[in-house]
């Protein structure tokens, strides 16, 4: 599955709540925070866990772990996955966030999503986070918030993005996730502000869960 997350919290830079999370990325690896954070039950069995961002690049680090300081707050604890640099997610936000170089690249799995979809982007400053696991169970939850700076900013020049990829092993089938809810259309800037403007809801965070079926004992790439 190639994130972007299960209690996973996508920041594209934005803060929305003054104060309302800390962020961590030194407590955990980027492996434990896959096996001990993002999923931490026993009904899944995780390998291979790979990644890619900013500090793989020269640039920010964009991988995380955050915890809720305010009640107000829609999640209490998670991933934070970041298209800059993840520490400066608590804010305040009082400027343009602008972290990643240049040499910080896209990925190709995201466009072509979005592609699909009839959005045209070329990314870049992509935050990859991959895994394989075996489901014991045939359901399978996951909880994201997605949230970006472009809203009100530069939301009719960029898109910023987010796909949960699910990929059955046995069969190659991939699913995308991480979709508008009671649509199949990706979650993006573009996508989140026309369901929100549809909604009379203002476009600045979407918080959304997300619950799929699997097939027990069939290896996933997540």
């Amino acid at each position: 599955m190639k994130t972007k997350l299960l209690n996973f919290l996508l920041l594209l830079p934005l803060v929305c709540f003054s104060q309302a999370i800390t962020v961590n990325t030194t407590t955990y690896t980027v492996p434990e925070l896959v096996t001990n954070v993002l999923v931490s039950s026993p009904c899944l069995d995780v390998t291979n866990v790979n990644w890619s961002t900013g500090s793989n690049f020269g640039s920010s680090n964009g991988i995380g772990y955050f915890q809720n300081t305010n009640p107000n707050f829609p999640m209490q604890s998670g991933v934070i996955l970041s298209t800059g640099n993840v520490s400066n997610a608590p804010g305040p936000n009082n400027s343009m966030l602008n972290d990643g170089l240049t040499t910080w690249p896209g990925d190709n799995d995201l466009e072509v999503i979005l592609a699909n979809a009839g959005i045209s982007m070329t990314s870049t400053n992509a935050t990859v986070l991959e895994f394989n696991f075996t489901a014991l169970s045939p359901h399978f939850d996951f909880d994201f918030l997605f949230a970006s700076e472009e809203y009100g900013n530069f939301q009719c020049q960029f898109s910023d993005a987010f796909a949960f990829l699910l990929t059955n092993l046995n069969t190659g089938v991939t699913t995308n996730l991480a979709v508008i809810p009671g649509t199949n259309t990706p979650i993006s800037v573009v996508t989140v502000r026309d369901f929100y403007i549809t909604h009379h809801v203002h476009p600045q965070m979407l918080n959304i869960l997300v619950h799929s079926m699997v097939e027990p004992m069939q290896i996933y790439h997540q």
